[in-house]
């Protein structure tokens, strides 16, 4: 009996202190449909991966019939979803900090440029700027060509054979060619780079994905006792065993590395991400060893997974749009003149279809669909405020897909790229490496890279395959999983 009694208050108390503190005020956004309460929004993100990208996409698309904002609740966190272009770039001007599902990552990247606290984001990527510039990029696409070519080669042994998941070779090209350009590695510690290193980043990313979903494990208190927190520290160890090692020995090496005064093209001459760090923080006294430890993990957390999913959705576009590939390839033709020379930066630069279909695909097949920033202070949008102490989340996907794309929003015309006219207004109706001064420092060095090998790739052969029957799953990136294979052929 006072058990029972017990239990109805405890009820009626919870729902009050719910009505009370989550009532929302007059200039809030809508709340998206299907909250329940005290448990918000959590139920519908619990299930696999493509639940989990079928329910971005639903919120995304409830955002824009909402005049581009909602609420969402996660528990007792509050999220906001923005996917108009004017409120987006007024929340990431407003906000700079990131929420608290980035601190899962913390422990491992820490001051990473992904994960580090505002002050010390803004003077690090200062720092950091000059390494990735188009003249230090420049002197990284002799390696790049080296790797296109491995990857190429690589391909060879699915010739002749059944359609097959392209991504495993990515990911090794990817992989390898970060590492090889920001580590400068030995041969034995590439093979342990990829394949130590890269098994236990992905089994940590999925990692944080199983936490996102677990709503519970959002709280320290809780995940700091769980099987999952004891499975993190397990892998973060394994990560720092294999990065501090190679850190240490380069600090060593380096010493008696005589400085170049300038960058060229001299093939194969070019200087690792880890020697300008190391330099900086022997002249500067800027970086620890644990500052670049984070800052290569981050590099290569951030780039080879987004990379490949990247590349392997423009694989697929390229496949199904013959005449799309055809173009590519003729293109390709008038460059090099049916030579099989390396790619120079001049080369790369008369790609300009290529880039085009590059483009149009990371829009309608973006890597990474949401960013989120932590609302700190009340932010005034156009048509409601945002609250503090809560998570804003920009609708990457909607905003590739918005009417301002015109009627064809939904539709690959790689043309559009072609004619500066024929794009929308808002810069940050494109937003595949983000928006805002907080977005991806490796943008040129990622599209360098999947230019490169794209390039490589057609010349050699003929792709074939189907994007339009391909189904998605959402954990740190969006990846294709089911009706995605693809088949090559040797060009004659």
């Amino acid at each position: 009996m006072y058990i029972a009694v017990g239990l109805v208050l405890l009820c009626i108390v919870v729902l009050a202190v719910w009505t009370t503190w989550f009532k929302q005020k007059p200039d809030a956004p809508p709340l998206m449909p299907g909250s329940l309460p005290i448990i918000g929004h959590s139920h519908l993100i619990i299930g696999d991966r493509k639940h989990l990208w079928s329910f971005v996409k639903h919120m995304n698309e409830s955002s824009l019939e909402h005049n581009g904002v909602i609420e969402v609740w996660f528990g007792p966190n509050r999220y906001y979803t923005v996917t108009d272009p004017d409120d987006s770039l007024a929340l990431v001007n407003a906000c700079y900090s990131k929420p608290y599902i980035y601190g899962f990552a913390k422990d491992f990247l820490k001051n990473g440029l992904i994960t580090a606290d505002v002050s010390v984001w803004k003077n690090h990527r200062k720092l950091l700027n000059p390494a990735f510039n188009q003249q230090v990029l420049n002197t990284f696409v002799d390696e790049m060509n080296i790797q296109s070519r491995n990857l190429v080669s690589n391909f060879k042994n699915e010739i002749g054979k059944k359609p097959f998941d392209v991504r495993h070779y990515l990911i090794t090209f990817t992989l390898s060619t970060i590492s090889r350009t920001s580590l400068g590695l030995t041969t034995q510690e590439q093979k342990q780079i990829d394949r130590d290193y890269a098994v236990a980043i992905e089994n940590l990313l999925a990692l944080y994905c199983d936490r996102f979903q677990k709503v519970w494990l959002h709280m320290d208190c809780i995940f700091n006792w769980s099987a999952l927190k004891r499975k993190q520290d397990k892998l973060i160890s394994t990560l720092k065993n294999i990065m501090n090692p190679i850190i240490l020995k380069r600090k060593s090496d380096i010493k008696t590395i005589v400085e170049p005064t300038h960058y060229d093209d001299t093939p194969g001459k070019f200087k690792p991400v880890l020697d300008q760090m190391l330099h900086m923080s022997q002249e500067q006294e800027v970086f620890t060893v644990s500052d670049i430890r984070e800052h290569l993990d981050t590099l290569v957390a951030a780039s080879y997974d987004t990379t490949s999913s990247a590349l392997t959705f423009i694989l697929l576009v390229i496949a199904t749009y013959p005449e799309v590939q055809n173009r590519i390839y003729n293109e390709i033709q008038e460059v090099l003149q049916n030579k099989d020379d390396d790619f120079t930066k001049h080369d790369l630069q008369k790609l300009v279809y290529l880039e085009a279909v590059m483009k149009e695909t990371m829009r309608l097949y973006c890597a990474v669909p949401i960013i989120a920033r932590q609302i700190d202070v009340d932010v005034k949008l156009k048509n409601c405020t945002l609250r503090s102490n809560s998570t804003g989340i920009i609708g990457v996907h909607s905003l590739h897909r918005h009417p301002l794309w015109g009627p064809d929003a939904n539709e690959f015309k790689p043309e559009r790229w072609l004619t500066p006219g024929a794009l929308p207004s808002n810069p940050v109706l494109y937003a595949s490496f983000g928006i805002g001064k907080r977005n991806c420092i490796g943008k040129l060095f990622g599209m360098l890279m999947m230019k490169t090998a794209l390039a490589h790739i057609v010349r050699q052969y003929q792709i074939c395959g189907n994007i339009h029957n391909i189904e998605c799953e959402f954990d740190v990136v969006l990846k294709p999983v089911t009706n995605h294979h693809i088949e090559l052929k040797l060009r004659s």
